[in-house]
């Protein structure tokens, strides 16, 4: 396989375009896990307009995204890169016009919008945001009928599906729109009509967690049955997600916009709240970024084409990084094949190497980081097809330590072979298998290193996600380790008196930033 960072090697990329091409509308279920969707056959009705949807769409059962978290997986995604022929990580920017929304203006006359939450892909600090003409993030002032939550002050989803729709009502001709909605990401602070499955006191830990909270569960510090928990909060973030795509779907429907649109409905990646590893040295996966699970890589991924009114499973593999070859197939075709999200070969995944800020909290946090920050790829394959059902293979290391599994579907997976040296599978065909899996993808130059500091903008709207620790001295803003809080507490350069005289002052957003830093502060001290 080729790389796809040049034009002239994308099959599927032409300056033809259709007479009438079709809208595309991308939505984007971050952090949503296909195993909790009830479509997929989770217990809680999570996912109730999708299952209906699902009547008029083609649903794929076994999608996987790239990677585990959202930069690398949305650059994927948008370039038809794996993450690792790109490379980029927060230490990069993508270089300009290498996206499929960048081809769509150039060559096929599109007007494109993101409208989003994420600050990975909002600001223009990882180079994504470049590649469309109408970006909407974070207001500066919350409109009073979006809600907010109590750790996330930010609008919820439904602010940027009216700010979406807004947009397509403004466009004069074919139009891209992706809408990335952050509702299921941490923390999770769903509307009560759709919190039905948490409560007070699922909230009340929530609270009382640090925003990242991977390190707290992998340490120890905390027991992992509370992630049970957090989890009743998710499954509520999922249907409020849900709800919103309804919103945005059915008000194209009402516009006579629908059957001028192939809506496209994915997740970037998945999450964790606790689920074992198959190998003994793996982690169990908490959040996302660190675990490869199949809580992390299985996500949803439903195509809803014009004319096309029943509904069609696909069993075989699928990538997100086949939404490329779907985009233009739209542009050029005015169809997308259901086949599109297959590719030639396997479905690949890799987790990225952990960055130094990561690695060292990590060190601080247990004994051996090593398990935590071992690399790990995984290759899909297409399992054997029964009469009745359909499961696919799974390699995967971790580490030194490898595995096939065989998954049937979102809830049920088994082990194949551990590769020990009583099988006739080893440790290290294992290992060969996969690596000549990803030695067929040639690398990309499209990455440049990313120069200055984060944006005060971006860090805000990541530190309400949970990525970035705050401290305000003398109206100064800057992120900083949760060690560095310490350390300046102990040497008297800041107090708690400060700091909570600093809380009164300002707004609800920076009042929850510095609730999120006193408490952070004093638990380290």
């Amino acid at each position: 396989m080729s790389s796809l960072s040049d034009d002239a090697q994308r099959t599927t990329d032409t300056n033809m375009t259709a007479t009438n091409p079709l809208n595309i509308c991308l939505i984007v279920l971050d952090s949503v896990r296909a195993a909790n969707c009830s479509l997929y056959g989770a217990r809680h009705k999570t996912t109730p307009y999708l299952s209906t949807l699902a009547s008029e769409s083609t649903v794929y059962r076994q999608a996987r995204a790239p990677s585990n978290w959202s930069l690398p997986s949305h650059v994927s995604l948008f370039t038809g890169l794996e993450t690792h022929v790109h490379g980029v990580t927060i230490h990069h920017k993508l270089t300009p016009g290498e996206t499929v929304f960048d081809t769509l203006v150039e060559q096929h006359g599109y007007q494109t919008g993101l409208f989003t939450e994420n600050g990975f892909i909002a600001t223009d600090q990882a180079g994504i945001s470049r590649s469309f003409q109408t970006v909407e993030t974070v207001p500066e002032i919350v409109p009073t009928e979006y809600s907010t939550g109590e750790n996330n002050p930010n609008p919820d989803g439904f602010y940027y599906a009216d700010r979406f729709l807004d947009w397509i009502d403004s466009c004069d001709g074919p139009w891209a729109g992706c809408l990335n909605l952050m509702d299921a990401h941490r923390p999770f602070e769903p509307q009560s009509k759709y919190d039905k499955w948490g409560d007070a006191e699922a909230r009340a830990l929530q609270s009382k967690l640090d925003h990242r909270w991977e390190w707290a569960f992998h340490s120890d510090d905390q027991p992992l049955w509370k992630l049970h928990g957090l989890e009743s909060l998710y499954d509520g973030a999922i249907r409020q997600a849900d709800a919103i795509v309804e919103s945005v779907v059915e008000k194209l429907r009402e516009r006579d916009l629908l059957d001028e649109t192939v809506v496209i409905i994915c997740a970037d990646h998945g999450d964790g709240f606790g689920e074992p590893g198959a190998l003994a040295n793996e982690p169990p996966a908490v959040s996302h970024i660190v675990p490869m699970s199949e809580s992390l890589l299985h996500v949803p991924l439903i195509v809803r084409h014009p004319g096309r009114q029943r509904r069609r499973d696909i069993h075989a593999p699928a990538a997100l990084t086949q939404f490329r070859t779907a985009a233009i197939e739209a542009a050029t075709h005015a169809e997308v094949r259901p086949t599109a999200f297959i590719p030639d070969g396997p479905v690949i995944a890799t987790k990225q190497p952990v960055t130094g800020d990561l690695r060292r909290r990590y060190q601080r946090a247990v004994a051996d980081a090593t398990p935590f920050l071992s690399p790990s790829r995984a290759v899909y394959v297409s399992g054997v097809t029964e009469e009745k059902s359909t499961s696919i293979s799974k390699k995967y290391h971790w580490g030194e330590k490898a595995t096939q599994l065989r998954v049937y579907d979102a809830q049920s997976i088994s082990i194949e072979s551990q590769g020990g040296a009583e099988e006739s599978v080893t440790q290290t065909d294992l290992h060969e298998s996969i690596d000549q899996a990803f030695s067929k993808f040639e690398p990309a130059s499209v990455r440049a290193e990313r120069t200055g500091e984060v944006d005060l903008e971006t860090k805000e709207h990541l530190e309400a996600l949970g990525y970035f620790w705050w401290r305000i001295i003398s109206g100064a803003r800057r992120a900083i380790s949760i060690q560095d809080v310490s350390m300046q507490l102990l040497n008297g350069m800041v107090s708690l008196q400060r700091c909570c005289t600093t809380l009164s002052a300002h707004s609800k957003a920076h009042a929850g930033k510095m609730k999120s830093l006193i408490l952070v502060s004093s638990a380290a001290v």
